[in-house]
């Protein structure tokens, strides 16, 4: 279950750089941009769907520290979110709040609560 994890992990991503290039550099027509944009929806449902499928082979101490990784990637997530976003809004960041620097934190955060809570339940 975890290649097939990640084999769909690698097909959204990859289908999602490859629209983000290709865009208004292999093709202008809206229409094509609208084609990659579903197709990488429907790659990123598959990708939820394997995610959800390999939960189901966790057993409970590996549930229980994914569970808390995300209940801790969630909270960051809105709270440092939220405060990036009014940030600018407020005129203390002079800057527009990007998406990706959000996606950056919100891998890492991932991340280091997963290796975090490993140590901590070993």
């Amino acid at each position: 279950q975890t290649k097939v994890m990640l084999g769909w992990t690698l097909a959204w991503v990859l289908s999602l750089a490859f629209l983000t290039g290709a865009e208004n550099t292999l093709w202008n027509d809206l229409i094509f941009t609208k084609i990659g944009l579903l197709i990488n929806l429907a790659i990123g449902i598959g990708m939820i769907v394997a995610n959800k499928n390999l939960f189901k082979t966790y057993d409970e101490l590996q549930k229980k520290i994914q569970f808390e990784a995300m209940a801790i990637t969630l909270g960051l997530a809105v709270v440092v979110g939220l405060t990036y976003e009014v940030s600018f809004d407020f005129g203390v960041i002079e800057k527009e709040p990007e998406f990706e620097y959000l996606m950056l934190f919100i891998s890492f955060s991932y991340i280091a609560s997963n290796i975090i809570n490993a140590r901590r339940y070993r």
